[in-house]
């Protein structure tokens, strides 16, 4: 494990990575015909500072999609702190995103979450992009950090959802990640703004917390049937 992150580390790797995802990013980005959410538009071409949220399972192509307004916005992503999550930083980075906050809900989660707070408090204009669910199963089970995250910060969230017209679905792994194919149509819908009022109690959070998981599903899903009838 130390020589994997040695490895990832090293300066040269992390160019290779660089350069590999830039050139997948133009390649593949450049194949797909999207059909673009105009309200998320709005929100990504101007520098509001707002929560993004997915599911694991399009995380790395819904990230993919946010990174093409990475020049105008400032966004953080938050990375697991296990080995995966080290080389999602790297990728991360290289796809222009702000450096990643390390943590997740199976490890350094509270610590992850301070220094988010704290660093939305003291940049007005920064934003963060959050996986929901993970880094372990049940999938699209929402996680309740992200409302405390727009709790402290005052910062609305917006779920996000990006499918495709043909994907491989990797079945085996706990999220059924999908892996979209170059020259697909493409789907991006979004629900939003979803504010957390800073005098929620734990009962009304966990409320809330129910109604963006029924959402953030329920966008999946008509994302997904919409794309198969396109």
């Amino acid at each position: 494990m130390a020589a994997r992150k040695s490895i990832l580390a090293h300066r040269l790797t992390q160019t290779l990575i660089v350069l590999l995802l830039r050139w997948y990013r133009g390649f593949v980005f450049g194949t797909y015909l999207f059909r673009h959410d105009r309200r998320l538009l709005r929100v990504l071409r101007s520098d509001e500072p707002v929560v993004f949220a997915t599911w694991h399972q399009d995380f790395v192509h819904t990230f993919g999609y946010f990174s093409r307004w990475n020049a105008r916005r400032k966004t953080y992503p938050l990375a697991s702190a296990s080995r995966d999550g080290g080389l999602a930083s790297v990728s991360a980075e290289a796809m222009g995103f702000r450096r990643p906050i390390r943590g997740s809900s199976a490890r350094g989660g509270q610590k992850a979450l301070l220094q988010l707070t704290r660093l939305l408090k003291d940049d007005p204009r920064a934003s963060v992009g959050v996986v929901c669910d993970g880094p372990r199963p049940p999938p699209r089970v929402l996680k309740p950090g992200i409302l405390h995250l727009a709790k402290t910060s005052g910062r609305p969230i917006w779920l996000v959802r990006t499918s495709y017209e043909r994907v491989k679905v990797l079945k085996r792994t706990w999220a059924a990640f999908h892996i979209p194919i170059p020259l697909s149509r493409a789907v991006v819908l979004a629900d939003g703004p979803i504010r957390v009022p800073a005098d929620l109690d734990r009962a009304g959070l966990e409320a809330l917390r129910v109604e963006v998981e029924q959402r953030l599903n329920a966008l999946a899903d008509r994302a997904d049937a919409l794309v198969a009838r396109a």
